[in-house]
């Protein structure tokens, strides 16, 4: 009894990562890269973002009260493109948790580029006056469920925070709050600071 007890204990946690359907994960591939692992700078990683986050996302670009800027794909015909509502709009709350879950489970991995090591120290001022209270760890902790910002994509940070800034995306009132007073400068700075955390 207890052999069985065991093995249902240990097939349970794999059963439940394949649960989700290969099709659904092959079309995020075509963007994020594969296991979730971005190397473009219009596209995050999504890789061990926390299923939290993603699921709220999700929901967001389903509901079209996100930004949803056209992307090339980075894979097969990298003359189509695609947009996040148009991925989103079909999903089933059952598979956006099933994705969520799925991408929350892969390991996350930094992605190496080049930035600008003056904005980033005075984004890390931004970041420890404005932001650290959420996102933790210089927005490396999944836990905090505020998002990994840490070794995102330069370019995707920026275009993230300004969307943010200009009240384009929905955003806790508190966060609100901060992005809204953000400068330009500010904006690069983070962008900047957040590119450089491994």
């Amino acid at each position: 009894m207890f052999r069985l007890a065991l093995l249902t204990a240990l097939l349970l946690p794999a059963a439940s990562f394949a649960a989700v359907d290969a099709k659904l994960t092959d079309s995020c591939a075509g963007c994020h890269g594969d296991k979730g692992l971005s190397s473009a700078q219009d596209v995050p990683t999504i890789a061990g973002v926390s299923a939290t986050v993603t699921s709220d996302a999700l929901k967001a670009y389903r509901a079209k009260s996100a930004p949803y800027p056209k992307v090339n794909y980075k894979c097969g015909d990298t003359s189509r493109q695609g947009a996040m509502c148009t991925v989103a709009k079909d999903l089933s709350d059952a598979q956006i948790a099933d994705l969520a879950d799925y991408f929350a489970k892969l390991p996350y991995a930094a992605q190496k580029q080049a930035f600008d090591a003056g904005k980033a120290a005075a984004g890390k001022l931004v970041h420890d006056r404005d932001c650290k209270k959420c996102h933790s760890a210089g927005g490396k902790d999944p836990s905090d469920d505020a998002g990994i910002l840490a070794s995102q994509p330069l370019q995707w940070l920026k275009a993230a925070l300004t969307s943010f800034q200009q009240a384009k995306r929905e955003q806790p009132k508190k966060m609100q709050d901060v992005t809204s007073k953000l400068s330009g400068a500010d904006i690069e700075a983070l962008a900047n600071f957040y590119a450089s955390e491994e």
